[in-house]
C-alpha cells in the first residue's frame, strides 16, 4: 500500500498560494505601521492639563488595530487547527481535500474581514444615517452607468458579469478598508512622530506633508492586490491588455463608489452637490478609475510576457505609474486647497464649474489618454489574433465555427445588428428574447473557442482553461445537434477512386 501524504491548508491548487501571499502582503503593510507606531518614539507630549484627552484621542486611533488583532489571532488559530486535522486525517477518499477546501475559505474570510469592517463609514451611518442612505441612492446611477461603460468596452471576448463585479467589490470593501486604515495610521502617526522645527504646533499641516504620497501608494497598491488577486485565481478569464483595464477599472470605480458616499454624506451632505459634481460626473472615468485602470493594463500586459523578469517589470511600470499620478493629482489639489494663487478665478462658483475642470484635466486627463490608448491598442491586437486562430481552425472544430460564423466574430457591429435584428423578428416576446439569448452565448462560447486558440498559438494556453473539445461541444449544443460521443467530428475523408479490375476474358477466343 502507498502512502498517502496530507493535504495542506495554506496550499491550493493552481495559483492559490500566490493569490494568498498577495492578501498577506495587505496585513503585513498595516503590521509594519504598527510596529513604527511603538517603536518610534514620540517627538510631541501633551502638557498635563490634556493628558486625559491625549489619552482618549490616542485610544481612538488605535481603535482600527483592534480590529486586526482578534482577526490575525483567530487565523493563527484556525491555520493550526487544520494543520492538526489534516494530518490526523489521512484518508484516500477525498475528505482531506474538501476539508482543507473549507478551512482555505474560512481562512480568507478571516483575512479579509478586517478591512471589510473598517470600510464601512461608521459616523456618517450613526450620525446622518438620512444623508448616507441618499447618497447611497444618488450614486447608483452613475455607477451602474460606469460599469456597463467598462463591460461594452470590450468588443470580442468579454469579462464575465460575476468576475466583474467581483472587481467592483474589492476595490468597494477590500480596497477601501485598506486604504483608510492607511490613512489613519499616517495621520496619527506623522502629527505624534515628525513634528516642524519652525511650526511644531501646527498639526494639520504635519499630517498632510505626506498625505498625498501615502493616499496614492497604498490606495493604490489596495486596489492593485485586487487585480492581481483575480489574475491569480480567473488567469484563463485574461486575454491581454484589454482584460487589465477592465478588472482595474472596475476597481477603481469600486473604490470611487465607497469614497463618494464617503465624502458626500459627511456634515449632513453639506457639500454633497460639489463631491458628487467632482466624483460622480466629472471624475467617474478618471481620478480612481484612470488609475487603477493602468495599474491593470501592466498586469494584463504580464500574461502576454514570457520570462520572469518581464512580466514584473510589466507589474511594476503599470503600478508606479498609477501611485505617481495618484501622488501627484493629490499634491497639486492640496497645494490648491490651502491656497489658491492669484491668477485662478475666485469664487465658489467659478471654482466648481472653472477651477475643478481644469484640476481634472490637467492631472488626470494624460491618465485617461493612456488607458483608451492601450486598450485601443489592446483591442487591434486581440482582433488580429482571432484573425489568425479563426484561419487556423483543425478541421474537427469547422462544425463548431464556420466559416461565415467567422467573418462575423471579427465585426462586432455585425453582431451587435444580429442581435437587435433576434430582438426585432415577429412572434411573442419571450421568443424574441430566449431567441436573442441564445445569439449571445452562442458568440461568447464561439468568441472562447477563437481565443483559447489565440492563446495555444502564441504558446501562451493557460492549462486551467477548459479543452478544446469541451468548448466545441458546448458551441454544438447551442447550435441544436445532438451530442455524441464525438463532439466535433472531422469532415469524412473524400473517397480515392480505385483502379478498375481487369475482369479475365471468356473462354473461347476473342469472338466468344
Amino acid at each position: 500500500m502507498t502512502e498517502v501524504r496530507p493535504v495542506g491548508v495554506l496550499t491550493g491548487p493552481g495559483r492559490q498560494p500566490a493569490a494568498l501571499l498577495v492578501v498577506l502582503s495587505l496585513h503585513a503593510a498595516v503590521a509594519l505601521g504598527m510596529v513604527l507606531k511603538l517603536v518610534l518614539p514620540r517627538r510631541i507630549e501633551a502638557p498635563p492639563e490634556m493628558e486625559a484627552l491625549d489619552e482618549l484621542v490616542s485610544a481612538v486611533q488605535s481603535l482600527p488595530y483592534w480590529i486586526y488583532l482578534p482577526c490575525w489571532l483567530l487565523t493563527a488559530v484556525l491555520a493550526a487547527v487544520a494543520r492538526l486535522h489534516l494530518w490526523c486525517a489521512r484518508d484516500p477518499a477525498g475528505l482531506p481535500s474538501r476539508v482543507a477546501r473549507r478551512y482555505r475559505r474560512a481562512l480568507v474570510v478571516m483575512l479579509l474581514l478586517p478591512f471589510a469592517v473598517l470600510s464601512l463609514p461608521v459616523v456618517p451611518l450613526l450620525a446622518w444615517p438620512g444623508a448616507w442612505a441618499a447618497t447611497v441612492l444618488l450614486c447608483l446611477p452613475t455607477t451602474a452607468y460606469a460599469l456597463t461603460l467598462v463591460h461594452c468596452a470590450q468588443r470580442f471576448r468579454r469579462i464575465p458579469v460575476p468576475l466583474l463585479l467581483a472587481a467592483f467589490g474589492w476595490g468597494a470593501v477590500i480596497a477601501a478598508g485598506f486604504g483608510g486604515t492607511m490613512n489613519d495610521w499616517w495621520s496619527g502617526f506623522s502629527t505624534l512622530h515628525f513634528p516642524l522645527p519652525e511650526n511644531p504646533l501646527d498639526a494639520t499641516y504635519r499630517k498632510t506633508i505626506g498625505a498625498p504620497m501615502v493616499a496614492g501608494f497604498f490606495e493604490e497598491f489596495g486596489k492593485a492586490a485586487g487585480v492581481a488577486v483575480l489574475f491569480l485565481l480567473h488567469r484563463r478569464h485574461f486575454d491581454g491588455v484589454v482584460s487589465g483595464i477592465v478588472i482595474g477599472a472596475a476597481t477603481g470605480i469600486g473604490f470611487n463608489f465607497t469614497e463618494s458616499v464617503v465624502y458626500m454624506s459627511e456634515w449632513g451632505g453639506a457639500a454633497a452637490n460639489f463631491h458628487h459634481w467632482g466624483r460622480q460626473a466629472l471624475g467617474l472615468m478618471a481620478a480612481h478609475t484612470a488609475f487603477t485602470a493602468v495599474a491593470g493594463a501592466g498586469i494584463g500586459l504580464a500574461r502576454q510576457l514570457r520570462g520572469r523578469p518581464r512580466q514584473l517589470t510589466a507589474v511594476g511600470t503599470g503600478f508606479l505609474t498609477a501611485a505617481g499620478a495618484h501622488f501627484c493629482n493629490n499634491s497639486v489639489i492640496d497645494y490648491l486647497a490651502k491656497g489658491s494663487p492669484r491668477w485662478l478665478p475666485a469664487g465658489e462658483a467659478a471654482g466648481i464649474l472653472i477651477v475643478l475642470p481644469a484640476q481634472i484635466l490637467l492631472l488626470q486627463g494624460p491618465l485617461v489618454v493612456l488607458y483608451v490608448l492601450l486598450l485601443r491598442r489592446g483591442l487591434r491586437s486581440q482582433a488580429g489574433g482571432l484573425e489568425a486562430a479563426l484561419g487556423s481552425l483543425p478541421p474537427r472544430a469547422r462544425q463548431a465555427i464556420t466559416t461565415d460564423e467567422a467573418a462575423l466574430l471579427l465585426s462586432p457591429a455585425r453582431r451587435f445588428r444580429l442581435k437587435v435584428d433576434a430582438l426585432r423578428t415577429r412572434g411573442a416576446l419571450r421568443q424574441r428574447l430566449d431567441a436573442h439569448r441564445r445569439l449571445v452565448r452562442l458568440h461568447a462560447a464561439q468568441l472562447d473557442l477563437a481565443t483559447e486558440r489565440w492563446h495555444h498559438l502564441r504558446g501562451e494556453r493557460d492549462p486551467a482553461a477548459p479543452d478544446d473539445a469541451v468548448l466545441c461541444e458546448r458551441i454544438l449544443a447551442l447550435k441544436g445537434h445532438p451530442a455524441g460521443p464525438h463532439v466535433c467530428p472531422s469532415p469524412p475523408a473524400p473517397r480515392v477512386p480505385q483502379p478498375p479490375v481487369p475482369m479475365p476474358a471468356p473462354a473461347g477466343g476473342k469472338d466468344a
